[in-house]
């Protein structure tokens, strides 16, 4: 199916998965080659919470695989409700991580991903054609 085919909402649901996977893809990317100043940083922002270290370091080496995986698979539209119940997830985990923080804007800024994961899923039709199944 030609984009020109598609109705405004199937188009625009489509864009919007594709941005979240472009999203969720790059900041998992570009971690990649600094992964051990990432969980530097993640350690060093944690310090003096309630968070212990051994908690923390796990759960920042695997940040960046669970956002490039997010991303492929937003990407090239493959087990996307699943992928966005693991975004959803993600999100979740990174709110109380920055509730320990006491990082307000943090929380306010993955809330607001939470709210556009929220939506994604929402208008997400299974039935729906797709840029990608030409269907």
């Amino acid at each position: 199916m030609k984009i020109a085919n598609l109705d405004n909402k199937t188009l625009a649901i489509n864009l919007f998965r594709i941005s979240f996977g472009i999203n969720f893809f790059f900041h998992g990317l570009v971690r990649m080659p600094n992964l051990t100043k990432f969980v530097a940083g993640m350690q060093n922002t944690f310090k003096g919470t309630l968070l212990p270290e051994i908690l923390v370091t796990p759960i920042a080496y695997s940040i960046p695989f669970v956002e490039l995986i997010i991303g492929f698979f937003l990407l090239i539209n493959k087990f996307t409700k699943e992928t966005l119940i693991v975004s959803f997830i993600l999100m979740n985990i990174l709110v109380i991580g920055s509730s320990f923080a006491q990082k307000w804007d943090l929380v306010g800024l993955q809330s607001t991903y939470i709210g556009f994961l929220f939506l994604l899923l929402y208008f997400l039709n299974n039935d729906q054609k797709s840029i990608k199944n030409n269907n």
